[in-house]
């Protein structure tokens, strides 16, 4: 049946974001969908799949496919709100038309341009009005989880708003992600997001990289816009905010609350109207209480807060975020994997995922590289994630403590060695931060009153 209709829908690529050709039973037979980050069409894996199992919250009697084979007469121009098998939101006006062969009805196929509530239908993509091709979108969250749920649902309300976001979670929580989609579905998504890891480059060097320079300021210096200039009109995103410089969170402080600030080696103020959305990996109060974070600054940042959950409080979408992954790599290396087998899919239920989602992407890739058959089987994914002892507790000890030393003294000399052993197993100190659920800064500091710089 497709091959009829595959003329008719390479002519309506170019003028639809979505096309879907069902036969008769529901059962979806081809699907492409626009994406953004691809600029084209692409299957979103729900070939093979219930049209009600793609689309869970349609029923035989809402779903435009059912009522078209009752009735045999096309549904034109209407408007549907609907939540896909990945847990993505997704606004379209569809157009649904009966499928003939012989006078006989086998089939639908649905057209769907994307709208969005508050703007008009004005062409292809109209709701994708942000230029920077590859940022994220709230349909690109996948989960099922209610309170990942709810903070979309936040998002989709504060976005409009100037107001900086604070988002803190775990390491591969997905925190970039969302503020790529506040910024995504923002008033300003035309203009740039700009993106800063505080925590990758020496203080020196951020402050200069934030605020930009003056030609003579030092030697080599040239004129040369900071992030702040470059992300005007737009979202400047400073990940691990906390990991930066006590002196010049304070300047970061002025700049937000002046909306100007003077390059590095300037005399004329610079203004710049940008919204600033930041992230941490530990609760900011603690990063407070613990002097990371100035106070003052965390009021300014932390107007609005996301606190993401991490994977393990989310089981829900751990077989949602597997599937997808295995749909995605499917395509991006031709492949045609069908999904994981029982046993996998209860060894990544029962695994505490550190890294969270970031970690179990990449076990999918992994598994996508060992793979021989159409399933993936326990010998496919990593080892540790199905077989793992988990590193003993120290045990206190049973005698005393040696003459002489006292309790603190003893606390020190462990604390020490944990860090050496985590350094030696680390390739970077931003690897070990992580281990140890420090920030880099805390864990240099620590580094220094060890003298373990060397």
């Amino acid at each position: 049946m497709i091959g009829k209709w595959l003329n008719y829908m390479a002519r309506l690529h170019d003028g639809v974001d979505a096309i879907l050709i069902a036969d008769r039973h529901g059962i979806i037979e081809y699907s492409a969908m626009f994406s953004e980050r691809e600029n084209g069409m692409i299957d979103e894996g729900f070939i093979g799949k219930s049209i009600l199992e793609a689309y869970p919250e349609l029923t035989e009697e809402t779903s435009s496919h059912f009522r078209v084979m009752r009735t045999g007469k096309p549904v034109l121009n209407e408007k549907q709100e609907l939540t896909d098998f990945y847990g993505r939101r997704i606004m379209l006006v569809s157009s649904t038309f009966p499928l003939e062969d012989g006078g006989e009805l086998i089939g639908t196929m649905e057209t769907s341009v994307f709208y969005h509530k508050d703007s008009q239908l004005d062409g292809k993509n109209h709701w994708l009005t942000n230029p920077h091709t590859g940022l994220f979108r709230l349909e690109d969250i996948i989960t099922r989880n209610p309170e990942m749920l709810a903070l979309k649902d936040t998002v989709q309300r504060v976005a409009a708003n100037p107001s900086p976001v604070l988002i803190w979670g775990e390491t591969g929580t997905g925190k970039e992600l969302f503020a790529q989609a506040l910024h995504s579905h923002s008033t300003r998504s035309k203009g740039p997001f700009i993106s800063q890891n505080c925590a990758a480059i020496p203080t020196t060097l951020l402050e200069s990289t934030l605020f930009g320079t003056t030609r003579g300021s030092y030697t080599g210096a040239e004129n040369r816009k900071g992030l702040l200039k470059q992300a005007d009109g737009g979202t400047l995103f400073l990940d691990e905010v906390n990991s930066m410089d006590l002196s010049l969170q304070a300047k970061i402080l002025k700049a937000i609350e002046e909306k100007k600030f003077r390059p590095v080696g300037g005399e004329q103020d610079v203004h710049s109207d940008v919204r600033i959305v930041s992230a941490m990996n530990v609760d900011p109060i603690t990063a407070v209480r613990d002097g990371l974070l100035r106070r003052d600054l965390f009021y300014r940042l932390g107007v609005v807060q996301l606190a993401l959950p991490p994977l393990r409080k989310r089981p829900e979408d751990i077989p949602l975020l597997t599937d997808f992954y295995v749909e995605r790599y499917n395509r991006k290396m031709e492949r045609t994997i069908t999904g994981v087998s029982e046993l996998v899919r209860n060894a990544l239920l029962a695994y505490d995922w550190p890294g969270n989602v970031r970690e179990l992407r990449n076990a999918v890739e992994s598994a996508f590289n060992l793979c021989t058959g159409s399933v993936i089987q326990l010998s496919d994914i990593p080892r540790y994630i199905f077989y793992h002892e988990e590193e003993k507790a120290a045990e206190p000890a049973e005698e005393a403590l040696p003459d002489g030393m006292g309790l603190q003294e003893a606390v020190r000399r462990y604390e020490k060695g944990l860090i050496v052993r985590t350094l030696e197993h680390s390739r970077t100190i931003t690897e070990a931060a992580e281990k140890l659920k420090l920030t880099r800064q805390a864990l240099q500091y620590k580094m220094m009153k060890y003298h373990l710089n060397t």
